[in-house]
């Protein structure tokens, strides 16, 4: 043995550690649609678990999931061809810009501009329901304390005035 360090850093290169999603998909790569509760059975796990993998797969497109009436089954999406794989270096659009794009596209289509905060604070709402389950399980997951507090703070934040939400969130012109 000339360097034990050296060995053992091999040997733990050549490991590979496996996660339950990762038999999930291989018994998806296996079988061409399978119900949520089957796929829990056949990898012994709880019904929970499995949803909570599904939904967190089914969000980042790794697995389809359809309803033969009420029930859940999932597949492995298809790589597809025509996505163009290149990463495009954009810059991120601030809260301002993307107000802005909405004010020009509420002026395209005739909406009187006393009404287009309105809709601006209505559109920001529903955005915001749409998210709301899904950081609350994930604050949850990381045993967040004062996820109501946060949540609430957040919202009045993004529902302020566009002056007020200069000073609150700091975004660049």
């Amino acid at each position: 043995m000339d360097n034990p360090q050296k060995e053992v850093k091999d040997s733990l290169a050549e490991e590979v550690i496996r996660t339950g999603v990762d038999d999930l998909l291989d018994l998806l790569k296996k079988v061409d649609k399978i119900s949520v509760i089957d796929a829990a059975k056949k990898l012994g796990i709880n019904i929970d678990l499995m949803q909570s993998w599904v939904d967190f797969l089914v969000e980042e497109e790794i697995v389809g999931i359809e309803y033969k009436f009420t029930k859940p089954i999932i597949y492995l999406n298809k790589p597809s061809k025509a996505k163009d794989v290149s990463i495009k270096e954009e810059p991120a659009e601030g809260l301002e810009e993307y107000k802005k794009e909405f004010t020009k596209r509420a002026a395209e289509r005739n909406i009187p501009k006393e009404r287009v905060s309105f809709f601006w604070r209505n559109h920001v709402k529903e955005v915001l329901d749409r998210k709301k389950d899904f950081f609350f399980r994930e604050a949850k997951k990381r045993n967040i304390p004062n996820i109501d507090l946060i949540w609430g703070t957040y919202q009045d934040k993004l529902l302020t005035s566009e002056s007020q939400l200069r000073t609150a969130l700091p975004i660049t012109p």
